[in-house]
């Protein structure tokens, strides 16, 4: 556990025995579930500890620093959706830590979403609330336009990433999503439907973050992550969202949509996560 709470102290996160022990807990739920159905292909507590929880709690880093002002984990009145949640990451380890947070869990995988209810309650996760249906169908139900903030991990390429989120997201939410490495071409492809949907400014940020991962050889190695951000929807969205047949279409010829133009002002970021 020391690595665990060393990167914890150094992305300045509270905790106590207790949440480490739910984390842990968390670990054993994701290891066991993992046997009988696609959960995670990750074995091993450091793979888990490295990859699901600790990149996790970037998050965390990132909203507490960014939008301090607006303190997303710890007002449990405001709405935070976690897209494509898949085993409750990046949200799970994040809710952990900070209790408080009010939790929409967004899921298709209907085993996923049986293993997100037992693990809430075998952690004892308060106001968790899990919708067993597809991003484009929650986008078009009574969820629209009612989450403070949205968070994805893996979820999609930006184009599409920003069709998904932005009509989830309430006039002034944030939607933040990881990215593996910086997404410079999907960056150049997401102009198109983001002028569609009236996003207006193009940003660049770093943040410089402690590092945590080391290989087989014990030798640090690097790991610089990303983090795009379309943030602060400032204007209700007009009618939009697609078809699961309309979803498979190649995104540069947008064939079949219908949009109507909307003044949304938002931004799509890059943040570099570096080892310092």
């Amino acid at each position: 556990m020391k690595t665990l709470r060393k990167a914890l102290d150094q992305l300045s996160i509270d905790y106590d025995e207790k949440k480490i022990d739910k984390l842990l807990l968390f670990y054993e739920e994701i290891i066991n579930s993992s046997k009988n159905f696609n959960l995670t292909s990750l074995k091993s507590w450091d793979d888990i500890r490295n990859t699901l929880f600790i990149r996790s709690l970037r998050y965390a880093y990132l909203i507490n620093n960014e939008f301090s002002h607006i303190n997303f984990l710890k007002n449990n009145k405001l709405k935070i959706l976690d897209l494509g949640t898949g085993a409750g990451i990046p949200s799970i380890p994040i809710k952990i830590l900070y209790p408080n947070m009010n939790l929409f869990l967004a899921e298709a995988s209907k085993k996923k979403c049986e293993f997100l209810a037992k693990v809430s309650e075998k952690l004892q996760l308060n106001n968790v609330y899990i919708h067993n249906q597809r991003a484009e169908i929650l986008g078009q139900s009574e969820s629209r336009e009612s989450f403070d903030l949205i968070i994805t991990r893996a979820l999609a390429k930006l184009p599409t990433l920003a069709e998904l989120t932005i009509p989830l997201s309430k006039v002034g939410g944030v939607i933040i999503t990881a990215k593996g490495d910086y997404p410079s071409k999907e960056i150049a492809e997401s102009k198109f439907i983001t002028s569609k949907l009236g996003i207006t400014n193009n940003i660049s940020k770093k943040i410089n973050i402690h590092h945590y991962h080391w290989n087989k050889f014990k030798t640090k190695k690097k790991d610089y992550r990303y983090l795009a951000i379309l943030y602060e929807k400032v204007l209700t969205l007009s009618n939009h969202g697609r078809s699961k047949t309309q979803e498979k279409q190649f995104w540069p010829d947008m064939v079949g949509f219908k949009y109507k133009m909307s003044n949304i002002q938002a931004a799509i970021g890059c943040a570099q996560l570096e080892r310092v």
